[in-house]
């Protein structure tokens, strides 16, 4: 798992992966700390395949370390299989604030997953949208037409349970 070839390390926790159980998975986990981003990714790849939602936490305080900032895409896509349901204000500021591939990853997440939030993580989703969009420069990727597009459907899709709500009054 230590050796400078890309496919060794794949293969190494592949490996892993497949004998399983509970100290695998948990050793997998722990990988997320490494400064190695490869070994990151591996582990990250071995997480979403056998879909353990015990990485959830763990992913996605790995996503967000600074140091983690433009190369975090393969984490987020790990996201993609698991439970993310109370995670939503989380996914939105991967969708917000990181780098293309992630949002891409963040955009799919609330796309095709159900979410548990109150009213007040609606209301501020919707404050850190109008907050990008008076400073894009917060917002990676804030000019390119796709990205845009994700995140304003995005927080459409979410927000509009608000005023579903207050048309109920």
């Amino acid at each position: 798992m230590l050796s400078e070839g890309w496919e060794t390390v794949k293969a190494a926790v592949r490996r892993l992966g497949e004998i399983g159980g509970e100290n695998v998975t948990l050793f997998l986990i722990s990988l997320l700390k490494s400064d190695d981003a490869r070994l990151r990714n591996c582990a990250a790849l071995e997480l979403e395949r056998i879909k353990d939602n015990r990485a959830v936490e763990p992913l996605l305080e790995a996503i967000f370390r600074k140091e983690n900032h433009n190369r975090n895409g393969t984490m987020v896509f790990a996201l993609e299989s698991l439970d993310c349901s109370e995670k939503l204000k989380e996914i939105f500021r991967i969708l917000f604030f990181e780098t293309f591939e992630a949002k891409m990853s963040a955009y799919s997440i609330l796309s095709e997953q159900e979410f548990y939030f109150i009213e007040e993580d609606l209301l501020e989703i919707k404050a850190m949208w109008e907050d990008i969009k008076l400073h894009p420069g917060k917002c990676p990727d804030f000019g390119d037409e796709m990205a845009y597009d994700w995140m304003e459907d995005a927080v459409e899709g979410f927000v509009s349970h608000l005023e579903k709500k207050s048309e109920k009054k």
